[in-house]
């Protein structure tokens, strides 16, 4: 700590050269013997940053920033510094909403330590199975603020969803022609699908709002692998490689405009894969990250109906 005493007069500086006489005596001054711990410094993070002094451009922009995701180990460590160093420093909060969320254990539930030897280099999973798969696997099944437990398993299930992901984009792809002509008469699938996407994207801009990331995750799971994939592809395959012009072209305008909406609400969770299959999408331009998000707002209930009765109808003739 760069404080300095005068054991002579019980004068007392703080400087960032070490004086070499008390300026009030003149006798030797001793530094403090304490540290201060690594907290010290991150709790001045939110605004030393930004150029704090100074009225920057930064600073002005994303100071009070608006929210703060930490484990619930450091509450104190640093959430509660963060507050008052910047009540004190700048005369505001820095963030208005603290996220806290659980630890990343091992699959026995003990915390990951050197001295166990229990803990999982990331970059061995990621060359495994690769970022998404990782990220995913996380981020999925797991309820706000409680830990979760970790094992190489769970990446390697996690793998099946991207593979999945880019299997139904490569089908799409090969059968999108470059453009999105949406003049066509929809049929009762493609009514269904865009009326389901519609639902999934209010679901989990919800549950994102919500910072329920976990929900969001298994949201979009379910709709992607059973509706998306296991149904509409499948029934969209009849008219595209079918006779009807009109229904294959109305199937192409819907499978583009779902495929592009579903990889923006899936690139939070798997942001490799969707901005790298995005590029290929012919009407795109620039990265998925800084497009729009989507807010569809197709929707009908009545077709959509119709559609979920045929297909239990379907399920119980395979039953």
């Amino acid at each position: 700590i760069p404080a300095y005493y005068c054991d002579a007069c019980g004068h007392m500086v703080v400087a960032k050269e070490a004086p070499e006489r008390c300026e009030k005596c003149g006798a030797p001054m001793r530094q403090d013997e304490d540290v201060l711990d690594t907290w010290f410094s991150s709790a001045l993070w939110p605004f030393s940053t930004l150029g704090w002094p100074e009225q920057t451009e930064d600073f002005k922009r994303f100071y009070p920033n608006t929210l703060m995701v930490m484990g619930f180990d450091i509450i104190f460590f640093w959430g509660a510094r963060m507050i008052f160093s910047g009540l004190e420093h700048t005369g505001q909060v820095p963030f208005k909403t603290i996220r806290f969320q659980g630890l990343v254990r091992d699959e026995q539930g003990r915390k990951m330590s050197k001295s166990l030897g229990n803990g999982i280099d990331p970059t061995i999973i990621i060359d495994k199975y690769g970022a998404d798969a990782l990220r995913f696997a996380i981020v999925s099944g797991v309820a706000p603020g409680n830990d979760v437990r970790f094992s190489e398993e769970k990446a390697a299930a996690a793998r099946n969803f991207p593979n999945k992901v880019y299997n139904a984009c490569r089908f799409a792809l090969m059968n999108l022609d470059g453009e999105k002509d949406d003049q066509a008469e929809k049929s009762l699938a493609d009514k269904w699908i865009l009326t389901r996407y519609a639902a999934c994207a209010r679901e989990v801009s919800a549950h994102l709002d919500n910072l329920d990331v976990a929900m969001a995750a298994q949201k979009l799971y379910d709709y992607i692998w059973s509706e998306l994939c296991d149904w509409y592809l499948e029934l969209a395959k009849a008219a595209l490689y079918g006779e009807d012009p009109s229904a294959a072209a109305a199937a192409r305008a819907t499978l583009a405009e779902v495929l592009e909406g579903t990889l923006k609400l899936l690139h939070p969770f798997m942001p490799f894969l969707t901005d790298s299959i995005y590029e290929y999408l012919p009407w795109t331009e620039g990265s998925i990250m800084v497009s729009r998000w989507p807010s569809p707002d197709k929707v009908y209930e009545k077709e959509a109906a119709q559609m979920e009765r045929i297909m239990e109808m379907i399920r119980s003739v395979r039953n």
